[in-house]
């Protein structure tokens, strides 16, 4: 048996520590600056106009956290920071501090024992899934670079549909890849009002507005019609409890042509609960940041699914992410 050591245990409490060194890099432009040349401590504090000592401390510390890497006194992006956290980079998702540090998810977070104690979040009544959140535009800006791979997975499994329906479509791009591979479809996408306005906007960047129609309201009461081929689910039901989920695939399925297809995105773990750990942490997110909602198992959803008139659903992995598309026939 091996010897008892707290390091593991300080690691884990760290975590705030980490969390605010990665911010300043991110507020500082660190990375963008070493991927144009500035490699030296002078160099970076020179272009950010900070103490010499203040971004030594900085730098090393980006590298024991692995997000760069350090020769000499020479400091260059890993492949991840290079691909991610250089701001010139289409995959850039440096903006994602912004909602994972917000006052709303800083807050969820300092009050988790009384989370814990009530099985649902203590910052605010309804936590993000009140009416009309603000959270969620910020979510949409920021989350976006994470969420292109998801889109682009799940587009791959929608078929060929005349006619989609994008539920919570956030920053829109679950329904912009299903459009940008079906000429011929037409997407109607459902959120908040202030959600879709940033929706659109990716909507008509993409070339794919004429296309897209925005449909305001909850997945709840929204009239967005029948008749769709394909139905996007992404990243929606972990926020509910699972008869309210079932009310959501119920309805999904009253909406859909026989035959039609439906694609879940969704954190899922094992039956294990425990892994894999990104898909098992997830269900402390909704803990923390809704009164219900948790990180569902595949072999839920297939109930779920299966309750709602859905045949059983096959899960594909999204390479890179600890998300998977679950694919279910009506």
């Amino acid at each position: 048996m091996s010897e008892a050591t707290p390091l593991k245990f300080m690691e884990v409490v760290n975590g705030l520590q980490k969390s605010a060194v990665a911010r300043t890099a991110i507020e500082l432009d660190i990375f963008s600056l070493i991927a144009r040349g500035h490699d030296t401590v002078a160099g970076v504090a020179r272009e950010t106009e900070c103490a010499e000592k203040g971004i030594r401390v900085l730098l090393d510390a980006l590298t024991v956290l692995d997000l760069i890497a350090k020769h000499d006194d020479h400091y260059r992006l890993t492949r991840d920071s290079e691909t991610f956290l250089d701001r010139q980079s289409p995959q850039y998702m440096g903006d994602c501090v912004e909602f994972l540090h917000s006052p709303f998810m800083q807050q969820a977070f300092l009050r988790f024992t009384d989370a814990v104690r009530r099985g649902g979040t203590a910052a605010g009544s309804e936590g993000t899934v009140a009416p009309d959140h603000p959270v969620w535009v910020d979510y949409a800006r920021a989350m976006m670079p994470l969420a292109l791979p998801q889109a682009e997975t799940a587009a791959a499994f929608a078929g060929a549909p005349a006619r989609v329906l994008d539920i919570a479509a956030g920053h829109g791009m679950f329904g912009v890849k299903v459009l940008e591979r079906c000429p011929a479809a037409r997407c109607t996408a459902v959120d908040w009002p202030n959600v879709l306005d940033y929706a659109r906007q990716n909507a008509t960047r993409a070339g794919v507005e004429s296309r897209w129609t925005g449909v305001p309201g909850s997945v709840f009461d929204a009239d967005f019609g029948a008749g769709y081929d394909c139905v996007l689910l992404a990243n929606i039901l972990h926020h509910f409890t699972r008869e309210d989920c079932a009310a959501i695939l119920r309805r999904m399925h009253a909406a859909m042509n026989a035959g039609g297809r439906l694609l879940i995105v969704e954190m899922a773990p094992n039956d294990d609960r425990v892994t894999p750990s990104a898909a098992a942490w997830f269900a402390t997110m909704m803990l923390a940041t809704t009164p219900s909602g948790d990180a569902y198992t595949k072999a839920e959803y297939a109930a779920m699914l299966r309750d709602a008139g859905f045949g059983p659903p096959e899960a594909h992995p999204v390479p890179g992410s600890a998300r998977t598309v679950l694919v279910a026939l009506k």
